[in-house]
């Protein structure tokens, strides 16, 4: 989006809290990028300590002086807050006097009682509130929700191309099996839902032995417990020959086209969920669980299935459905990819920015 931004004659600047790949990406597209170190963002795990507490006020005072000052020398028009964890943008726009336009991406179900404040901030401090799924914008009680605006983040211009031979590759590296089905995301116990699928791989093993299932994805810091439990239900259920743990990978849009089916099991609300669209974008059905985010990207019977959350025989009835009917795979493919490269397509999805923001395009 900021590229297209730079190509109809905008100024972009970027504000980072950090040094990384992100930046050169951007810099590329013409964006000019600031690296602010001691930006303040809420970071779960920093605020349980009364030291990570105090720190975070002081990089609040901090860096609403320091972007205050920044948005009055390049002549803002416009502040952007990119994600909810940034507390500080909001408030050095109303100093300066600058609209701003807060977007969020997450959830804060397990946080009622500060949530309950915290949207109430945002409201006053935003002229317009981006939403990336109408159960994000959900999440707001009712006064506030009508500030709210639901955008979809877009695919990529190379969501859509895919290759074949190295999603082949893939495909016989796990054995050539009769039926592929795959998950990709971070392994997480109970919140991706990865032991979903095998419970549910369980279920369907004696009926449909030469099905396989990669688990695509690794542990995040400190969780590497997650792996190990899910090693072990795998086994419990003796589908060591079943079930392979790729590890990450690096670029999975081919790895989509690989499957004939593409899970996401998530027991807990994704916001938005976009390896749904990205395996849809790939020609591949996705069987998504019922929650979040996830519904609003699938027209269920359509570009795939969906089930309860959690519930491994809901997921299994699914799965059964369509290892049945390979006519059925297919179309939901080829539907499935016609609907996500036109609904989350760049140009689309751009438009939209460009009404809320005022901008001309070119």
């Amino acid at each position: 989006m900021l590229r297209m931004f730079v190509r109809d004659g905008h100024c972009v600047h970027v504000v980072l809290p950090d040094n990384g790949p992100l930046i050169d990406l951007l810099e590329m597209q013409g964006v000019i990028v600031h690296v602010l170190p001691s930006l303040a963002v809420i970071e779960r795990t920093a605020l349980r300590s009364v030291r990570g507490k105090l720190l975070f006020c002081f990089r609040s005072i901090y860096s609403v002086c320091v972007l205050t000052a920044l948005i009055i020398s390049l002549k803002t028009d416009i502040v952007h807050t990119n994600t909810s964890v940034l507390p500080t943008p909001a408030l050095a726009a109303r100093l300066s006097g600058r609209r701003h336009i807060w977007h969020i991406r997450e959830f804060f179900v397990e946080f009622p009682g500060i949530w309950m404040f915290y949207q109430r901030y945002i409201s006053i401090l935003s002229s317009n509130i981006i939403t990336i799924s109408d159960a994000v914008r959900d999440q707001f009680e009712p006064r506030v929700r009508n500030k709210c605006l639901t955008i979809y983040n877009s695919l990529g211009s190379e969501a859509g191309t895919v290759n074949l031979d190295t999603a082949a590759k893939f495909r016989s590296s796990v054995g050539k099996p009769t039926l592929l089905v795959g998950v990709v995301g971070r392994i997480k116990w109970v919140r991706k839902g990865q032991e979903v699928l095998i419970k549910a791989a369980a279920l369907l093993a004696d009926k449909y032995p030469d099905v396989r299932y990669a688990i695509v994805g690794s542990v995040s810091v400190g969780n590497d417990d997650h792996l190990a439990r899910l090693q072990k239900l795998v086994q419990d259920k003796q589908l060591n020959s079943k079930v392979i743990f790729i590890g990450d990978i690096a670029q999975p849009r081919d790895i989509y086209a690989a499957f004939d089916i593409t899970v996401v099991p998530s027991v807990l609300p994704e916001p938005f969920g976009r390896v749904v669209m990205e395996s849809m974008a790939a020609g591949t059905p996705v069987v998504a669980s019922r929650c979040g985010g996830i519904p609003e990207q699938i027209i269920a019977g359509e570009t795939g299935l969906l089930f309860n959350p959690g519930d491994e025989e809901d997921l299994a009835k699914s799965l059964a459905e369509l290892f049945d009917d390979k006519a059925r795979r297919l179309r939901m493919g080829i539907e499935g990819r016609r609907y996500a490269l036109g609904k989350f397509d760049d140009d689309v999805v751009y438009q939209k920015y460009a009404e809320l923001f005022g901008v001309q395009r070119s």
